[in-house]
C-alpha cells in the first residue's frame, strides 16, 4: 500500500514539474523574438523595417524549408511552418496532427500576417484556400518538396491552405 502511495506521489510530482516546466517554457516563448525551431514564440522584435507582401519573391522560397509566420489574434504570437511555391504564389500549410495547433484559426480571425525571411518581414494577408481542386495541387506540391508518400498517411490528414498576398490598402 505504501509503494503505490509513493509511485502516485512520484507521478503526481513529476506531472507538476512537466506542467509547470511548460507554463515557465510558454511564457519565456512569449517573450522571444519569433519562434525556435517548432516551439511558438512571441512577435517578432527585430528585423529591418517592414515591406509589402508584394515584395515577397516567391523565388526565394524554393529551397527554404521552413518559414516565420506572426499571427495577431488574439495577440501576436509566431511559429514555424512549412511552404510551397504554386504558380508564383506562396502557399503555407497547416495540419492538424496535433489538437494543440492553434494559428490557422488565429489566421481565420485576423488573416493580417506578417512572414519572415532571410530576415526580412512581410505583411500580408493569408487567405484561406477552400477549392478542392487547388488543394489537391498544393497536396501534390508539398509531398513533391518536402519528400512525402503522396498517397501515404500524411495524404490523409486534414490541412488547411492559406495564400499569401498583398495586404489591402
Amino acid at each position: 500500500m505504501k509503494r503505490g502511495l509513493r509511485r502516485t506521489r512520484a507521478i503526481a510530482v513529476a506531472l507538476g514539474a512537466l506542467l509547470l516546466s511548460l507554463a515557465i517554457g510558454r511564457s519565456f516563448a512569449a517573450r522571444m523574438d519569433g519562434p525556435w525551431a517548432m516551439i511558438p514564440g512571441g512577435a517578432f522584435l527585430t528585423g529591418v523595417p517592414e515591406r509589402s507582401c508584394s515584395e515577397l519573391p516567391a523565388s526565394r522560397f524554393a529551397d527554404l524549408a521552413e518559414v516565420e509566420v506572426e499571427v495577431r489574434a488574439p495577440q501576436p504570437r509566431s511559429i514555424t511552418t512549412w511552404n510551397v511555391v504554386v504558380g508564383g504564389s506562396v502557399y503555407l500549410p497547416a495540419d492538424f496532427l496535433t489538437p494543440i495547433k492553434r494559428w490557422p484559426h488565429q489566421v481565420l480571425a485576423d488573416p493580417r500576417v506578417r512572414v519572415r525571411v532571410h530576415g526580412q518581414i512581410y505583411r500580408c494577408h493569408a487567405v484561406r484556400v477552400t477549392d478542392t481542386e487547388r488543394v489537391e495541387t498544393l497536396r501534390r506540391a508539398i509531398a513533391t518538396k518536402y519528400a512525402i508518400e503522396p498517397d501515404g498517411w500524411a495524404s490523409r490528414a486534414q490541412v488547411w491552405w492559406f495564400e499569401l498576398r498583398p495586404a489591402p490598402g
